[in-house]
């Protein structure tokens, strides 16, 4: 391809080689000379530009290092700068003159030092790398996509465009958490036992004593309590109580509700980095630690352990939860297109490419026939030219059927009205001029009048389809067909699928929403629908975290803590299932708490409490007020209107959501359940708090 300074080049060449040759050959030829010559050249490092590109571009190869502590690593830490080597070689038998690497970025990451772009030659079998150093703020997935690799001449008259595709995804995982720190200093209870471990009033091989009885043969001396035996006269055995694991189980919510907002800073990184330090400190006093993830339609359940294969697991757990996006149901397919066809365009430059994915152009005919009112258009258009053949072959031919009584009428008295119209029109036209000039002009006037019903829709039917040739509809179509190709490549579906992307739009926005989301590309989605309700409710997910909840407490053997991290404040009258299934847990002696996220735009409930109601006289007083002060401040200032509209339902937004939560908070409450909000103090220190409960508790099962 040419750059601009080879366009310039070539124009420029051209216009003296016009010059030489047609204005200026008699007086000489040192132009037209001059200009050949470059022309010459000119093709000459076109053709070796070409040649040394098709012979080296497509011999490149990339690999990528990523490393993390001085060391290369497959997984990364949140919080942690990593360091990201690119390096491109390629295996050709030509020099690369020059060639700009830029490598791109994944979106979920801040670069801190280098750069992800170099300028370089790239000799045979040589290699060049590119170093930057990278951080990510949250845990989730980083995806890279390759390497764009742009290689020109050195004139600059020419350029290549390739993107080498290289797609890894590395699992970045929550920060490791400072457990010396998170760990009690003090001793809550004088008889608190061993981290791991609590009292449970059951025989075991504990170190308290819980009970004396008879004597069994096959038990222990060592068990014999001898001054009771001597008491008694008979040998009395000691029962000591059992000693069993703390297990924390932690319910994560994943739904759409918590996945909204900018990458890395949603409510669910936010619960999931709280999620992730609540395990690690968990498992450095030796509990057992469970994690649950769920969602309005499915759940994914990991059982209590301490192995460091299992907190791994719980962590790459969080981290692929952590990347999830919300969908795309209502979002409009021109937003979507706007958003999915640059990022076709630079990963898959090849495929994109007109000469390789065109639109043809009769796919921008618009269907007429698809709308109700077009089958009148079509009748207007093909049922008079039928009725005047029936009318005239019934006439000519007495075999076939005449018309109906009543369509023939109407028919004659077409016939009749267009032949008095066309012969006045032509006697007024052809006044003077011989007969047989206004019998020929009454024929083609009669002819035009006769199918003038016709004609009009024809005209009407070709302007309407013909339209979508031009305007926003054609670069629209086209960017969705050639999205459409790319996905039927990918899916090996062929001409099928391409018709069903086309013209299907739920099956378009999947797979675009699929796309976007393989490539961690977010897309702006409404937030609430056309009649004004709030499309990330979720209201399924009580019943599928009720159901969860239910299932742990009956593999529970003892007392147990389920940490319930949620969105649970528009749910309202939908909680019923999970009061219930709280009530069943605390029923069993487990305790349950709830840590809520919180908007960060949104005060606190508690520092704004529910106003008493006013007298109707006070808030008509009141609305009075508001009111002048309403009309003086628009009159002041006109656009003052639109700030305070605002203000009022930010106001009611925020005064709806606290009465949410405040609903929800006593009919938790009332069943034994803490909550609390993840910005409330600090909810690690909290669990943690709750567990050396769990630790000096005697249970009375």
């Amino acid at each position: 391809m040419l750059t601009a300074r080879g366009w310039w080049f070539l124009i420029v060449v051209l216009l003296i080689l016009a010059v030489g040759a047609f204005w200026i050959p008699n007086y000489t030829t040192v132009p037209a000379i001059l200009a050949v010559t470059l022309l010459i050249w000119f093709v000459w490092e076109w053709v070796q530009f070409n040649t040394r590109s098709n012979a080296a571009v497509s011999r490149l190869r990339v690999r990528r290092i990523v490393l993390q502590g001085g060391r290369e690593t497959p997984m990364l830490w949140s919080g942690v700068a990593f360091e990201v080597r690119v390096r491109v070689r390629h295996d050709g038998p030509i020099m690369i003159s020059y060639a700009v690497i830029e490598d791109r970025l994944p979106a979920a990451a801040d670069l801190l030092e280098g750069g992800p772009e170099e300028h370089a030659s790239i000799p045979q079998g040589e290699p060049v790398d590119v170093v930057y150093t990278l951080k990510c703020p949250a845990p989730g997935v980083l995806r890279f996509e390759g390497v764009k690799v742009r290689v020109a001449d050195l004139h600059g008259f020419f350029y290549r465009r390739v993107f080498v595709r290289d797609p890894v995804e590395f699992l970045v995982l929550p920060p490791l958490a400072d457990d010396e720190g998170r760990q009690r200093a003090d001793k809550r209870f004088n008889t608190l036992p061993p981290p791991g471990i609590h009292r449970l009033r059951r025989p075991g091989s504990g170190s308290e004593l819980l009970d004396l009885r008879d004597y069994r043969p096959g038990d222990p001396p060592k068990m014999i309590a001898w001054k009771p035996s001597a008491r008694k006269d008979k040998l009395i055995t000691k029962e000591y109580e059992n000693d069993v694991p703390v297990r924390c189980v932690l319910f994560l919510d994943t739904s759409e509700s918590v996945r909204l907002g900018p990458p890395g800073n949603t409510l669910l990184t936010r619960m999931a980095g709280v999620a992730a330090v609540v395990s690690q400190a968990a498992a450095a006093n030796r509990d057992l630690v469970g994690l649950t993830t769920f969602d309005d339609k499915t759940a994914y359940a990991m059982a209590p352990a301490r192995t460091q294969t299992h907190m791994m697991s719980v962590l790459r757990q969080l981290a692929e939860v952590s990347a999830l996006q919300p969908g795309t149901r209502d979002v409009p397919i021109d937003l979507l297109v706007r958003r999915a066809h640059p990022l076709a365009h630079e990963l898959y430059p090849e495929l994109m490419q007109t000469k390789t994915n065109t639109m043809p152009l009769g796919r921008l005919w618009v269907p007429l026939l698809d709308k109700w009112w077009g089958w009148i258009v079509f009748f207007i258009l093909v049922v008079p030219p039928l009725l005047f053949a029936w009318k005239f072959a019934s006439a000519m031919n007495p075999d076939i059927p005449p018309l109906p009584p009543d369509v023939n009428r109407l028919v004659v008295d077409w016939l009749a009205t267009t032949f008095n119209a066309a012969a006045r029109i032509a006697v007024r036209m052809m006044s003077g001029a011989h007969w047989t000039a206004k019998l020929a002009a009454l024929f083609v006037i009669w002819q035009i009048l006769l199918y003038a019903p016709s004609v009009f829709a024809g005209l009407f039917w070709f302007i309407y389809g013909f339209r979508g040739w031009f305007g926003t509809r054609r670069s629209e179509l086209t960017k969705r067909k050639q999205l459409a190709a790319l996905f039927s490549m990918q899916d090996g579906n062929g001409p099928d699928g391409i018709e069903r992307y086309v013209h299907d739009d739920d099956t378009f926005r999947e797979r675009v929403s699929v796309f976007l989301q393989h490539h961690m590309l977010r897309c702006p989605v409404p937030l609430y629908d056309e009649e004004g309700r709030y499309r990330f409710r979720c209201v399924h997910k009580a019943d599928v975290l009720a159901a969860e909840l239910v299932r742990a407490v009956s593999r529970a053997r003892d007392n147990e803590l389920y940490v319930i991290m949620a969105d649970l404040a528009e749910l309202g009258p939908d909680l019923e299932p999970l009061v219930k299934a709280c009530r069943v847990a605390r029923a069993r002696r487990h305790h349950v708490m709830v840590i809520v996220p919180w908007p960060a735009d949104v005060p606190s409930p508690d520092e704004t409490p529910a106003l008493p109601e006013a007298t109707v006289e006070d808030g008509a007083k009141k609305k009075k007020k508001r009111r002048d002060l309403d009309r003086a401040l628009d009159a002041f200032d006109p656009s003052s209107r639109g700030k305070r509209i605002m203000k009022i339902v930010q106001e009611n937004l925020t005064r709806q959501y606290h009465e949410s939560f405040r609903t929800m908070r006593r009919a938790l409450s009332r069943v034994g359940a803490t909550i609390m909000r993840v910005n409330d103090g600090d909810p690690v220190r909290l669990v943690l708090d709750r567990l050396d409960r769990l630790r000096g508790l005697r249970s009375r099962r």
